[in-house]
């Protein structure tokens, strides 16, 4: 594996408690902390889980010099000592000790209700994830605009949602309308997922979408753009979001001054058909931001990568640019204007293409051929090619082709991932249901992924010196060099290991690790780290991730259930064996035939009774007559726990068949519980002498003294 220099300190880690993992905002947040922490010179990974839950694993504290802690504060003071700095994502304030980095909520739903009355709605309603800050918030701020506008804020329907998944959403919105019928004009949502699965809803109750109900969302994620009708939503930056989160708490950790306790984010209307009153195009007033220089060249590389860049970058920001491919355009640009031989299609296309991977969304990669257009205007006047506006023409035409081509060939390998996505999921379903997951590689599912290092860390049975330790079980690497660390155990607050960290490439745009809890109510079986995610496997989210690590977990779940039930099955089994001599022994001693006195022998029966115990009496009586000529048989049922109706008659044969030999047979020990038990089971033991004990016997069986001699 090729080394590099990379800072592993404790004081250069960060760590991120994020409950939330598998959706696309998420996924886009997370981007951003990593280039922000990589622009800083620290490291960062995330733990699937509440900050309770990370403090209570204690897997990783020992490495974090700082935490962002997303969504919920349920825990973070048993995650954070009173000298380590935390910063909170879209969460609710927590003190002046915790700095707060979230959306503009207040005025982002003004906005879109504003937007809505404009188009003459009057019954609007709100749904939002009901145990969620951010949807909670965004709850009355709509509450306080429909009253700013005298409406009736009575359909906040926050209380009837519990996730904000699109498929939830669809049910249980389905389930308003078939209850309720069309009881709203307008609806906004608290986020696209749940926007999205409402206009599935509305469009399966035989509604229209905007023409009986207009939907609006928040976010703008991918899916917002392509759905029928497309969404008006308000369009977050979650990279920047999660950027300022990853930058607040460096200052903190350096010790810089806290400007502000609570950084707002501000969103962007974008108008699309699902609303109504006609798609506006949105505003992207990123070049103008761009200070002007002189130098035209520089100035539109800059407000290229500002436009692709949106609010991510501030002006004057000297980091690494987003896009520094927007250089092929500018020199394509200057060479048209200058005479000079144009770039070839192969470079365009590949600029283009590196646009792409940045942001998808239509509308910005058209500003951007847009503003290669205003600059060409511009510029064409001084320009020296005396056929410059052809030149420019042309070249822009190319562009324009060139772009065209980097989406639709990202959409192609959009659909052509999903494609692999659904086999991935059908084949890492049957491996993951298989024994090949417990008894081979249990890391060998991810085969279908690009994931560039996983690590599966398993407690170890006894803590070590320094509290709880994990075992790495299993590594899986794109290169090479991770092996000796199987069998390895680490202190639960040092993992992850360095080379762990390493083998993510965190130089790379998602050379990151992800540690996500082996988990369910009954157990907590270990880690599962991964790093490099977001390969096109993934489709821009952690669903399938989220998915598969159930099946994990519901995979150790059931073989140790197995490990259970075989092992108890082995125990009955050597039960069963021991039962089986200790039978036997009873058998070989359970029927000693003993000469008591002369002519009559004992039987002394000890334990229950079966049929081929009863057999086995019977043959050792007859043939103890037999041999000792004995006239009287005395059966000892003292130690035989219960007489019942077939002992009865097994015994009655047993004296019959003696009898025949010309003996008589007594039972001896006969309490009155039993022979209670006798008399209500109707057992009529007709010629069989009974006596209470063993004494008795003997008394009656004893010849009479002899007087002594005179």
């Amino acid at each position: 594996m090729t080394k590099r220099h990379v800072g592993l300190r404790t004081s250069s880690v960060i760590g991120v408690a994020a409950v939330f993992i598998d959706n696309s905002f998420n996924s886009t947040a997370f981007a951003g902390m990593h280039r922000a922490a990589r622009e800083r010179g620290y490291q960062i990974f995330f733990i699937h889980g509440s900050p309770r839950a990370a403090a209570q694993r204690a897997v990783g504290v020992r490495r974090v010099a700082g935490w962002v802690v997303m969504y919920t504060t349920d825990g973070l003071e048993e995650l954070v000592s009173d000298t380590t700095p935390a910063v909170l994502f879209c969460a609710p304030p927590l003190g002046s000790r915790f700095p707060v980095v979230r959306a503009e909520n207040h005025g982002s739903i003004h906005q879109l209700v504003e937007h809505l009355v404009r188009l003459g709605r009057r019954r609007i309603a709100y749904i939002g994830k009901s145990n969620s800050d951010d949807f909670v918030e965004r709850a009355r701020s709509f509450e306080e605009a429909l009253r700013a506008r005298s409406l009736e804020a009575d359909l906040n329907l926050l209380s009837s949602f519990d996730e904000c998944t699109i498929s939830y959403t669809e049910q249980r919105f389905r389930m308003l309308l078939e209850r309720d019928g069309k009881f709203c004009d307008a609806l906004v949502a608290g986020n696209d997922e749940m926007a999205i699965g409402a206009i599935h809803a509305i469009q399966a109750r035989g509604y229209r979408v905007p023409e009986d109900i207009a939907v609006v969302g928040f976010d703008d994620i991918t899916a917002a753009q392509h759905c029928d009708p497309p969404l008006t939503t308000m369009r977050q930056n979650p990279e920047l979001l999660g950027r300022l989160a990853v930058e607040r708490l460096i200052d903190r950790i350096e010790g810089r001054p806290l400007e502000q306790l609570v950084t707002r984010v501000p969103a962007e209307l974008v108008l699309r058909r699902s609303c109504g009153g006609g798609a506006c195009e949105p505003s992207l007033p990123a070049p103008e931001r761009v200070a002007a220089t002189g130098d035209w060249q520089r100035d539109l590389a800059l407000q290229l990568n500002a436009l692709l860049a949106g609010e991510a970058r501030a002006p004057g920001d000297h980091a690494p640019l987003v896009w520094p491919e927007a250089w092929e355009i500018v020199r394509g640009l200057d060479a048209a204007l200058s005479g000079a031989e144009l770039p070839g299609v192969g470079a365009l296309d590949r600029a283009f293409g590196a646009a792409v991977a940045y942001s998808d969304r239509i509308e910005v990669l058209l500003a951007v051929v847009r503003q290669v257009e205003r600059t060409a205007a511009r510029q064409l006047a001084g320009a020296p090619a005396k056929d410059a506006a052809l030149r420019v023409e042309t070249f822009v035409e190319r562009a324009r082709l060139s772009q065209q081509r980097a989406l639709a060939a990202w959409e192609r390998r959009s659909v052509e991932g999903l494609e692999r996505l659904v086999r991935a999921n059908m084949d890492t379903s049957m491996l993951l249901a298989s024994k090949e997951v417990w008894l081979g590689d249990r890391l060998a599912w991810l085969r279908h992924t690009a994931v560039r290092v996983a690590c599966l860390a398993l407690w170890a049975a006894d803590p070590g010196p320094d509290g709880p330790e994990l075992v790495v079980d299993s590594v899986r690497a794109r290169e090479p060099g991770l092996e000796p660390l199987v069998g390895v155990r680490v202190p639960a607050g040092a993992f992850p290991t360095p080379e762990l960290i390493e083998a993510a490439s965190p130089d790379q745009p998602s050379g990151y690790l992800m540690l996500i809890p082996i988990v369910n109510a009954r157990r907590d079986w270990g880690t599962l780290v991964l790093g490099g995610l977001y390969a096109e496997s993934f489709v821009d989210n952690l669903q399938p991730l989220t998915m598969w690590v159930r099946l994990l977990t519901a995979a150790f779940e059931r073989y140790e259930l197995e490990a259970a039930v075989h092992a108890e099955r082995d125990m009955l089994a050597a039960a069963y064996d021991r039962e089986l001599a200790l039978s036997s022994t009873v058998r070989e001693l359970g029927c000693p035939v003993i000469p008591l006195l002369p002519g009559v022998l004992l039987i002394s029966l000890v334990g229950a009774i079966d049929a081929a115990r009863a057999e086995q009496i019977l043959e050792a009586v007859l043939a103890g007559v037999a041999r000792e000529g004995a006239r009287w048989v005395l059966i000892d049922v003292t130690g035989v726990p219960l007489v019942d109706a077939e002992i009865a008659a097994s015994l009655l044969r047993t004296a019959q068949a003696t009898r025949l030999l010309g003996a008589r047979v007594s039972l001896v020990g006969v309490g009155a519980r039993m022979a209670q038990r006798m008399v209500d089971l109707g057992i009529d033991l007709h010629g069989v002498s009974i006596f209470q004990s063993l004494a008795a016997a003997i008394s009656k069986l004893m010849p009479p003294a002899r007087p002594p001699p005179a």
